[in-house]
């Protein structure tokens, strides 16, 4: 890694476990998982664990999670960048062998608590996504990576590290924000809720996310904060560069809440999910 990595690898290290002191909401472990919420999840049939949660009925996205959590047991499976107890809760209740690795001692102890709760063996390992060499090649059978890639400024070495510790066929889920929602959630003077709706003012570009002297969150001027814009070309081209095929794109849809302000997630997708899978015989760019 050069020295600009580990800065931003330590950065990010520091405010995770600075989160996990102050129970963020991603550090909370889920206790309180029920079976049959936790199959309906995996056949496609609940939208996840915690408001605004709820049924849905898309049959597309019911493939790709039957397709991503069908007939887990025994398969080996990496939470990579994902500690804190909770996806890594969902694969090991549905049966899968979870290793999870993180950059925080703190998440990985999250999962440690899950493990200890519901009875199951997991494994930790104090990492960065950037560097996956404590793992042999073709060791897993899934790797599965939320909404963390945004903390490192280029997705492709990430990519490459997944492919080179997933099995042939192995499939690979990542979690992405979507560029275009960046700005209706930023907190400045000319981007977000203006009174009547939240507006869109600040340059279409990828890179670090900034904040400037006055606090106002933007694209192109201030202090790095450790979080990082990639479009849409890092994130697809990305993939199939390192090799993967890409199987299924996945989000799901908000209804508009009609209030005085609505939610920026009743009104924009900000997530979007990436299947992939790692061919036998793969093209790579």
């Amino acid at each position: 890694m050069t020295e600009d990595q580990d800065s931003i690898v330590a950065q990010n290290q520091q405010e995770w476990e600075e989160n996990v002191a102050s129970a963020d909401q991603y550090t909370i472990p889920w206790l309180n998982l029920g079976m049959d919420a936790v199959r309906d999840f995996a056949e496609g049939r609940l939208s996840g664990f915690h408001e605004p949660a709820g049924p849905i009925d898309i049959p597309m996205l019911r493939t790709i999670r039957r397709l991503l959590y069908g007939n887990l047991r025994g398969k080996k499976v990496l939470c990579l960048a994902s500690g804190g107890g909770q996806q890594s809760a969902v694969f090991s209740l549905l049966g899968a062998d979870v290793t999870v690795a993180d950059i925080s001692q703190g998440q990985l102890d999250g999962d440690i608590k899950a493990a200890a709760h519901y009875g199951y063996e997991i494994k930790t390992v104090l990492c960065s996504m950037t560097d996956l060499s404590v793992f042999e090649a073709e060791t897993f059978d899934i790797v599965y990576q939320p909404v963390s890639i945004v903390f490192v400024p280029d997705v492709l070495p990430v990519y490459e590290q997944v492919y080179r510790v997933l099995k042939s066929g192995g499939l690979y889920s990542v979690g992405h924000i979507n560029p275009s929602t960046y700005p209706v959630d930023f907190d400045n003077a000319i981007d977000g809720w203006d009174g009547m709706g939240y507006r869109i003012a600040s340059p279409y570009l990828g890179g670090a996310l900034r904040v400037d002297a006055n606090g106002n969150e933007n694209m192109t001027d201030g202090k790095p904060i450790g979080e990082f814009r990639h479009l849409f070309i890092d994130m697809f081209c990305g993939l199939t560069q390192a090799g993967f095929t890409i199987k299924y794109v996945s989000e799901e849809p908000r209804n508009f809440v009609r209030t005085e302000r609505p939610t920026v997630y009743s009104v924009v997708q900000k997530y979007i999910e990436i299947l992939s899978v790692k061919e036998v015989h793969p093209w790579k760019a």
